[in-house]
């Protein structure tokens, strides 16, 4: 009997030592893919670091989840290509959940609830959606901003890589409008005021962003819903919000 007990009580040792030791505890290094040309939610800032409120929401939901970060900054055209095909194991990159993507990688809950609205030069007669046809509307490649645009209007869809160039192309006179996630039009537009662009009209869409993750990594997929639960509920989301965004 006394040995059995003695066993028992190793036995029962050891389940407390695996309870401990759980699942978002063998995450180790989770590495996320970003594309960080899409302020304020992710950049590149001077010193060559990513900044921005993923990266920063990102971290503070690997703290609660007991995982890791690693960021690789890549392209946005074929981002979900490589996190379907193991490149990465999540992106957080602003990016929209949709039934399309869901084919190839799984969704977070949503964090983010952002629609896309009509950037123009100020001035111009450009005010509502009904007004982009027939003329050249600058979109990020493989965006939502391109997929609605070349699906609901007639407009002449210019694309670029990044949607900086977009914004650029606007102020030069190259395109008449950029059709943009507003969160990220209205930085761009607040920190360059020599380009005299200005947000028209309301949003006219209605979407949720949301952490991607590989279908292979359920496990990453569970830590990441746990932390950003923490963190809304503690209050921290709202002051990275805040900090990002401006609001009080």
């Amino acid at each position: 009997m006394h040995k059995r007990f003695l066993l028992l009580i190793f036995l029962g040792i050891l389940l407390v030592l695996a309870g401990c030791g759980g699942q978002s505890a063998d995450l180790g290094v989770v590495k996320v893919g970003t594309n960080a040309e899409y302020p304020p939610f992710e950049s590149v800032d001077d010193s060559g670091a990513i900044v921005g409120f993923d990266i920063e929401l990102m971290n503070a939901i690997a703290k609660e989840g007991g995982f890791e970060v690693e960021f690789v900054n890549t392209r946005w055209d074929g981002i979900f290509v490589a996190l379907a095909s193991g490149e990465f194991d999540a992106v957080v990159s602003a990016a929209t959940i949709t039934d399309e993507r869901k084919e190839t990688v799984d969704f977070s809950d949503p964090y983010f609830n952002a629609g896309q609205t009509i950037a123009v030069k100020k001035g111009s007669s450009i005010a509502t959606v009904d007004d982009l046809d027939g003329v050249r509307v600058g979109v990020q490649l493989g965006t939502t901003g391109d997929i609605w645009t070349s699906e609901n209007t007639q407009a002449d869809v210019v694309r670029y890589d990044e949607i900086t160039l977009a914004f650029q192309a606007l102020a030069q006179g190259d395109v008449d409008a950029v059709v943009n996630d507003g969160p990220t039009s209205a930085d761009i537009i607040k920190a360059n005021p020599e380009m005299g662009v200005t947000i028209v009209g309301e949003p006219f869409t209605d979407e949720l962003y949301g952490i991607a993750v590989n279908k292979g990594k359920p496990e990453v997929l569970a830590a990441i819903n746990k932390g950003l639960a923490a963190i809304k509920e503690s209050g921290e989301y709202d002051q990275i919000y805040n900090k990002w965004f401006g609001t009080e």
